[in-house]
């Protein structure tokens, strides 16, 4: 009966944690992508004092689970003098459709389909369609982002593997800041 008791308490105080307000606001910095063989982000720009990501990006072949895999790690930059150091916030090595499946909800706020884009990741899709997709005057939403993140510069960084070879990256750095 302890136990049972013990597991609500912790799922109560979970629920509670969960309407706790954002203290913080996020906005882009920049996007940068290698390996341009698999994928091209390079006609991404930022506009506006809001940094609103406008532009194309282009799967140049279809990422479907056995042969495309993805690690994802984030760093922070706490003063903004460039100096980063990893986070414990990172993803394992998984398969491509496994990752947007898993952690598509935090970016589904901000990119809409039909809105703010064409690319169909709100169906979870594997393989992943090769070809060229815009988005449209994006901004981040972190309503459903932890409520507790650190100040600065968040990098995120996604390495893409082929048949466990290393096919390019793709780094977006964001600035992380209290709410004003």
């Amino acid at each position: 009966m302890k136990q049972f008791l013990f597991c609500v308490l912790i799922m109560l105080i979970g629920k509670t944690c969960a309407l706790i307000p954002r203290t913080y606001e996020t906005r882009f910095i920049s996007i940068t992508s290698n390996g341009t063989n698999l994928f091209d982000f390079s006609q991404i720009r930022f506009l506006g004092r809001e940094r609103m990501a406008n532009g194309t990006f282009e799967l140049k072949e279809d990422l479907d689970n056995e042969s495309f895999s993805v690690v994802g790690e984030t760093f922070i930059d706490s003063v903004g003098d460039g100096e980063y150091k990893q986070l414990p916030f990172t993803a394992p090595k998984q398969s491509v459709c496994t990752a947007l499946k898993a952690y598509w909800s935090y970016f589904e706020p901000s990119i809409k389909y039909g809105v703010k884009t064409d690319f169909p990741a709100h169906t979870h899709p594997c393989p992943l369609p090769k070809g060229i997709y815009y988005i449209k005057d994006v901004v981040l939403k972190n309503d459903n982002w932890p409520v507790i993140m650190p100040r600065g510069y968040l990098k995120a960084v996604a390495n893409l593997f082929k048949n466990d070879e290393y096919g390019g990256s793709l780094e977006i750095v964001s600035q992380i800041s209290d709410l004003s």
